[in-house]
């Protein structure tokens, strides 16, 4: 497996649509400032090579288990607050970038040529490359591992620690095959609610890619449960004491998360291998030589706040990570993973705060608003509430919802990279989901009332809708490009999924043999050509090249293929992609 390498941002000349004077008059700006010493450093350009896509980082190197560190909650949340927004305002390069380009940051790392992020101890391509089967969405990370019905009932679960401190209480259970689950019940206040959200969300994550642990919905009598031998219990104010059947008795009742006679909760299998504490969301682990990837400059990182927004996973602090270290003392790597997925669906805690994902938790501007307008002006969120009749469900809506100005409860690092070409990478794996498939995986949080499946459906549907839509008028959603016998074929993402017309969908393409630093030759690009289909012809009837298609040579090994799209307002921004004229393959892409 190779290294990821970082790839070209560079395109082919083009008109960028919506470019005013005064951003004409900034881009020289930013060319100017170019040359002072502080300025904003020059993309690396990634030549062409006619060599196979990296689908898989090289980041599972055998390494010694590093050190559990868990930096503190406040710490963090100060430094995420004021430390490191200042450091990314204070950086003139930032601002620079986004004048010339409209992103802030240079293009992710962990991508490919081809612009999709690659396989590693980060992310696995589920839904984005190929469709799920129903075993594969419904059971997520249990799936092929035989966890999919929960802890092992063929005796009763031994409780081997309990709490009753925070929100919702909890205890910690042995199977009887020795896998240790962690059971999570819902606040008091709302039976049914956060522990159905937090197994829905974990299979959505699961299928858009990332590493979760395996969460399901479980359904058990009293009977079903034995106290173990020297279990303790955590008491607030009190601490540690030993844990006997009547107390157990006593967390039951206070859960109140019982439906038709039988105790609901979500049950979370513990990761395998050593725990090693959360990952940051900035910088590297620096005991971990794997970890050669700023995290702030991953995709799936970034796009995280795309992914956050749909389900309303504001709480996507540091803390619910977790790194585990597999494999043997000196043989093993290090995998990363997202916890904790029940604050999402609009559900948090005993008190629903209606703010959380349209504001940070100490939002200046916000405050300061409110502040200059008297409240006179009102914020959006303040008309959100909770569908009426469906106790399980919380603040949770399609109306007041707004792709681009969603906002976690703690700035993210990864999300404040977030550039044009993540966003659109985000949406295109989001719009991959089907109602089928969002209304397969909702049934797994066994809601009691078949109207809060239909709304929830709904709501995602809904508020995926609007993701794509918002991403897809920023890129034009020109896609999975192959070679068959009759030429390049594309998919129009937007017009395949239904969020455009296909008979006022229209492409014009055009050619050219290039170099490896996508330079071509003096005769340039061939004119445009208007088509109805997605398809670029390449070859005649013989299937070799066609004669008014460009011919490589030696300096010139590569075809490049400019695509755009035309619904009836004007043609797109360009996609570019370039095939190798010796093997055939295609290598890059630029957008």
């Amino acid at each position: 497996m190779a290294r990821i390498r970082p790839r070209s941002t560079r395109r082919f000349p083009s008109p960028r649509p919506g470019r005013g004077a005064g951003q004409d008059i900034c881009f020289l700006l930013l060319l100017v400032m170019t040359t002072v010493p502080w300025s904003v450093p020059a993309l690396a350009i990634e030549p062409l090579r006619d060599e196979p896509v990296v689908w898989f980082a090289d980041d599972r190197s055998p390494i010694e288990a590093p050190e559990f560190q868990e930096p503190g909650l406040v710490p963090y949340a100060v430094d995420s607050f004021v430390g490191r927004p200042f450091s990314r305002f204070w950086n003139p390069g930032r601002f620079f970038r986004w004048v010339g380009t409209g992103d802030r940051v240079q293009e992710s790392v962990d991508i490919n040529t081809l612009d999709e992020v690659v396989n590693s101890t980060w992310f696995t391509n589920r839904i984005g490359l190929k469709p799920l089967s129903e075993a594969q969405l419904t059971e997520g990370a249990a799936h092929g591992r035989g966890f999919a019905a929960g802890p092992d009932r063929s005796a009763p679960w031994t409780i081997i620690g309990a709490k009753t401190s925070g929100v919702t209480p909890g205890f910690r259970i042995k199977d009887a095959t020795g896998d240790v689950w962690l059971f999570k019940f819902d606040p008091p206040s709302h039976p049914g609610m956060t522990i159905r959200a937090g197994v829905v969300t974990n299979l959505l994550f699961h299928a858009i890619g990332f590493n979760v642990p395996v969460d399901r919905l479980v359904m058990f009598s009293r009977e079903d449960l034995v106290v173990g031998e020297g279990a303790m219990m955590r008491l607030q104010r009190v601490g540690k004491v030993p844990m006997t059947e009547a107390n157990l008795d006593s967390v039951l009742v206070a859960t109140k998360s019982i439906f038709n006679g039988q105790y609901h909760a979500l049950a979370s299998r513990y990761l395998d291998g050593i725990p090693l504490g959360p990952f940051d969301d900035q910088g590297t682990r620096e005991d971990d030589p794997n970890d050669t990837v700023r995290h702030q400059d991953r995709r799936e990182l970034r796009a995280l706040k795309v992914f956050a927004a749909w389900v309303n996973h504001f709480d996507t602090k540091m803390h619910n990570s977790l790194d585990m270290y597999l494999g043997e003392p000196g043989a093993g790597h290090v995998r990363h993973h997202l916890i904790d997925f029940a604050s999402t669906l609009g559900a948090f805690g005993d008190a629903l705060v209606k703010r959380f994902g349209y504001e940070y938790g100490f939002d200046v501007f916000p405050i300061t608003g409110r502040a200059l307008t008297l409240g006179f002006v009102e914020d959006t969120w303040v008309s959100l509430e909770r569908p009426a009749g469906l106790d399980e469900v919380g603040l949770f809506d399609v109306d007041t919802f707004d792709p681009g100005g969603w906002k976690p409860d703690l700035p993210h690092s990864g999300m404040a990279n977030l550039t044009t070409r993540d966003g659109y990478w985000a949406a295109k794996v989001l719009s991959a989901f089907t109602d089928e498939d969002l209304r397969l995986i909702v049934r797994q949080g066994h809601y009691q009332n078949p109207a809060a499946v239909d709304f929830l459906v709904e709501t995602l549907a809904g508020r995926r809708d609007k993701i794509v839509r918002y991403w897809f008028d920023r890129v034009p959603p020109l896609d999975f490009f192959t070679l068959t016998e009759k030429g390049i074929e594309f998919h129009d993402l937007a017009a395949e999924r239904g969020y455009a017309s296909v008979e006022e969908s229209r492409y014009r393409f055009r050619l050219a043999a290039v170099g490896s630093n996508r330079n071509g030759r003096d005769d340039g690009w061939t004119s445009w050509h208007e088509t109805p289909v997605s398809l670029v012809p390449l070859f005649d009837g013989s299937g070799r090249l066609a004669d008014d298609i460009p011919q490589g040579d030696a300096d010139h090994p590569f075809l490049a293929v400019e695509v755009q799209v035309n619904r009836g307002s004007g043609w797109s921004r360009s996609t570019v992609l370039y095939g190798a004229y010796a093997s055939g393959r295609l290598v890059a892409l630029d957008r």
